[in-house]
């Protein structure tokens, strides 16, 4: 999977941006807040149909302008070469496109386009709070399955509404048999168990590639553990330890067609109970039924609790993600050094995850990832990604590049927000300037675009 050409219009600081990428690495260099990050947020909106920063989706509008848009052309080996668009506007809204035709929902696109971003943002991911760590649960798992996001936007809504019926029982309180959650409660379980099934199911595979990553960053000194912390008690057999950890085989790959034919279901008005059950019995590492059990009787014995409390305590919305580098816990105990490698590691192994879900490699987006490793780090990430995929890298100076694989990647310098192709780079094949390259004068670049 790579990258054949992007355009951008009126996308952060770029009025215009008309951008053809090597297939390998690509360096886009140049001193901060010229919009090297700019260019991955592009991609990774793509990939996710969410920012990697802005809290409001209007502010990756350029300054004076209506809209924003971002366009694709996507080389897949497995399904088919794609054309993606994704429009912004004013009010938040989204609007995408595949191949030109206009979809009526933005989750659509996901999964015609696999991206791995990594930067210093994410090292919240191992340090911050736990809401951080379930948004890239549900960001990342949301990537390789449609479904997951449809039960996910379903068990938001459900959980809005109990919340304000719970704050209602807070202000007046009732018998149990009048609180009325019943009704409630089986939505939330019936949106909410596929959640933490997917979940356990997407850890169980990362968990073990992660701790493999993690051990050759730290040339086998150190180990990395990754443990789900469901807020409710699972049952034995759905339990993560129990769950195989061999790496994902054919049966991944049937399982995304098996999630895009419960969307066509939906689409066609069949019901969900009936569309669920097609697609357990065709799983069978589906646990939804025995975790549905749990959350049921666990809810039960809280109803009372949450009444006084006036807010729900189970469910995905209280999850949580453990790291444990040699038994301690990162985030408590790791030093600096230690979080960015567990958050690399995990990076890397999400890399994979993806690769042997949808049979090919994403793309991989580095921000600045040059200046916070150490030199032996950095090393093992370089050589990692080399000649692996098709990559982004930003950075402010050339110089912690190797040559060779300054020789192989495609440069592009990136000042106030105009990115110039480096024409002081040299083909691999070349021993010396060519004399084409030595006729054009290095002070007159020709510009990809160029802001009026």
């Amino acid at each position: 999977m790579r990258v054949r050409h992007l355009k951008l219009s009126h996308f952060r600081n770029y009025v215009s941006l008309d951008l053809t990428p090597g297939d390998g690495v690509n360096i886009l260099y140049g001193q901060n807040a010229q919009g090297k990050t700019n260019v991955l947020e592009a991609l990774s909106l793509l990939a996710t149909t969410r920012s990697l920063r802005a809290s409001r989706e209007s502010e990756l509008i350029c300054r004076g302008g209506e809209m924003a848009h971002v366009m694709a052309d996507i080389v897949r080996e497995c399904q088919g070469d794609v054309d993606l668009e994704i429009s912004v506007f004013q009010t938040d809204k989204k609007e995408v496109k595949i191949n030109g035709s206009r979809r009526g929902r933005v989750v659509d696109v996901l999964g015609q386009f696999n991206a791995v971003f990594f930067g210093s943002i994410d090292l919240v991911i191992v340090t911050g709070e736990p809401a951080d760590r379930r948004h890239y649960l549900n960001v990342e798992i949301s990537q390789i399955s449609p479904r997951y996001i449809y039960d996910l936007g379903h068990y938001k809504r459900v959980l809005a509404q109990r919340n304000r019926l719970l704050k209602e029982l807070r202000d007046r309180p009732r018998p149990p048999k009048e609180l009325g959650l019943d009704v409630w409660n089986e939505q939330l379980i019936n949106y909410g168990a596929p959640i933490i099934e997917k979940r356990q199911f997407y850890l169980a595979r990362l968990a073990p590639l992660a701790n493999q990553v993690h051990r050759e960053l730290t040339d086998g000194k150190e180990s990395l553990e990754i443990r789900y912390l469901p807020s409710i008690r699972l049952p034995k057999p759905a339990q993560l330890s129990t769950v195989s950890t061999d790496l994902v085989d054919n049966s991944m790959i049937r399982e995304v067609n098996r999630e895009m034919q419960y969307l066509h279901e939906i689409h066609e008005g069949i019901p969900a109970s009936e569309s669920t059950s097609q697609t357990r019995t065709e799983s069978p590492l589906s646990d939804t039924e025995a975790i549905a059990m749990a959350f049921r009787e666990q809810m039960s014995e809280m109803g009372l609790e949450e009444a006084r409390r006036g807010t729900t305590l189970l469910g995905p919305q209280r999850d949580d993600i453990g790291f444990f580098i040699d038994g301690a816990e990162t985030r408590l105990y790791g030093s600096q050094g230690q979080q960015r490698t567990a958050t690399l590691a995990l990076k890397l192994a999400e890399f994979q995850l993806i690769q042997d879900y949808v049979g090919e490699p994403p793309i991989m987006l580095l921000d600045d990832v040059m200046s916070d490793l150490d030199d032996n780090r950095r090393a093992h990430l370089l050589e990692w990604i080399r000649r692996r995929c098709q990559t982004f890298i930003t950075c402010t100076s050339l110089r912690p590049f190797p040559k060779e694989i300054l020789a192989e990647a495609t440069t592009f310098q990136i000042a106030n927000g105009v990115v110039t192709p480096d024409v002081r780079k040299k083909s691999r094949n070349s021993r010396i300037l060519t004399e084409k390259a030595v006729s054009k004068p290095e002070t007159a670049p020709e510009s990809v675009e160029s802001i009026p």
